[in-house]
């Protein structure tokens, strides 16, 4: 479903003015109940997106945008307008039948999110560093040309400042920890695609780099969420080693939509997904059957952590090449191994076991340590940090498996919840570190500034 309005600003100039007081940033649209918004495509009709265009051979050069002057292509203004700005609704990308993205699938994005701090006002971008290295890495898999980080941070503060109308209130604080209480939020979607005409197997001619946005509302709202109910797949695969499994294309989601329809008609959130050459081919000499000696990998569009009985929280190794590296999956990591003395209360409480020690471990996860979790949770751009309240097999597969984890059915887990709070905390820059202090950069800070990030 698209949300969509009939309010369009016509007369909109599409000059933003870079500006340091956060009282003078544009305040969200009125009568939009923002909080309500489905997690999708809304209000195309009242927002904006940055279209630029190179060659392979040329790529991006200082034409398109030049840091010392920020000048360029990105930001020339003819008429008191941005010529790479476009209207979302009334101006669409120009695509032909023989487009090479919509033949071939050479289309790799990034998903960010922009939230107004509830302490200081601020539009703050959480870790666009970490999004920009992802994109350059898939951006070389695809045969496309990558921007530089300077094009590529400019382009996301541009489109931001323009869209700032769209993006959500501040969220509420908890009134007894203080903590954000989530929301909605302002999605930010970068896109590098060949938009080329061609029939050949090759790279595409012309490559087109889109910013565009949308805002959203919260997948998870206050204290008060069940878990999710998760299929194990073991029948179709998302990724093997190998392939692209690791890098943001959109051929990585395609493959993923068959299979989550079929989990949902079965009562499934979403699918679990395995490395299935391990199911495939299991050790004969284990004493555990193929599919609990199978490792797992990831769920359709977020990466899985346990929280063992051992006070271990462990997610999926990285090193097969199959798992997507999630922004959100490697900052609940570093959140975990900073903040670990404040987890041990409520590690405490998820096992049982008064002086438990947290660990924070990122290796192989095979379907047995299913066995061994206390609680279970997805991370997510989308989902931020969401409970799981069961795993299993549908009635059709081979093999049966199912396990329900003492904590998320209701609510989330002590650890969870606590996780989530601290991430949030660290997104509204209410809590920070040393080794996390550039994660948010500010929309309206200088463009050098909003590059090396730190509030």
């Amino acid at each position: 479903m698209v949300v969509s309005t009939e309010k369009i600003n016509n007369n909109r100039k599409f000059k933003a003015a870079v500006k340091s007081d956060e009282h003078d940033i544009p305040a969200p649209q009125d009568g939009v109940e923002f909080a309500k918004l489905p997690w999708n495509l809304n209000l195309p009709d009242s927002h904006y997106y940055v279209h630029l265009t190179t060659d392979p051979e040329s790529g991006w050069t200082l034409e398109h945008y030049n840091p010392e002057t920020d000048g360029g292509i990105l930001t020339d203004v003819t008429d008191d307008e941005y010529k790479s700005l476009k209207h979302y609704g009334q101006s669409p990308l120009p695509l032909f039948p023989s487009t090479t993205s919509l033949n071939y699938g050479t289309t790799i994005w990034e998903g960010l999110a922009c939230r107004r701090s509830p302490t200081t006002g601020k539009a703050l971008i959480f870790r666009p560093q970490m999004n920009y290295a992802r994109f350059a890495r898939g951006a070389h898999a695809m045969c496309l040309p990558p921007p530089s980080y300077e094009l590529f941070m400019r382009g996301l503060q541009m489109v931001v400042q323009n869209n700032m109308h769209m993006c959500p209130p501040a969220p509420e604080l908890d009134p007894d920890t203080g903590a954000p209480l989530g929301g909605a939020k302002l999605y930010v979607r970068p896109m590098l695609l060949g938009s080329g005409q061609q029939l050949g197997l090759h790279a595409s001619p012309q490559i087109s780099l889109v910013f565009f946005v949308s805002p959203t509302g919260s997948y998870f709202q206050g204290k008060a969420m069940g878990g999710l109910k998760l299929h194990l797949e073991t029948r179709r695969s998302r990724a093997a080693r190998g392939g692209t499994g690791n890098i943001k294309c959109s051929g990585n989601y395609a493959v993923t939509m068959r299979p989550l329809m079929d989990a949902k008609v079965h009562g499934f959130h979403d699918n679990l997904y395995l490395e299935l050459d391990t199911y495939h081919n299991p050790n004969p000499s284990s004493s555990l059957s193929p599919l609990r000696q199978a490792i797992l990998q990831e769920l359709s569009a977020a990466n899985i952590f346990l929280v063992l009985e051992s006070g271990e929280i462990i997610t999926p190794s990285l090193s097969r090449g199959t798992i997507l590296p999630g922004v959100t999956r490697d900052s609940v990591l570093e959140i975990a191994k900073i903040f670990k003395d404040e987890l041990q209360p409520v590690m405490a409480k998820s096992v049982g076991k008064e002086n438990i020690e947290v660990t924070v471990s990122e290796r192989d996860v095979c379907v047995e340590d299913l066995n061994s979790a206390v609680e279970v949770f997805i991370t997510g751009t989308a989902a931020e940090v969401v409970p799981v309240q069961s795993i299993g097999t549908s009635p059709d597969d081979e093999e049966s498996f199912s396990v329900k984890f003492p904590h998320g059915e209701s609510e989330p887990g002590p650890v969870t919840y606590k996780l989530l709070e601290m991430l949030r905390e660290v997104v509204a820059g209410q809590r920070s570190n040393d080794k996390i202090q550039d994660w948010l950069c500010d929309v309206h800070a200088s463009p050098e500034d909003f590059r090396n990030g730190g509030i």
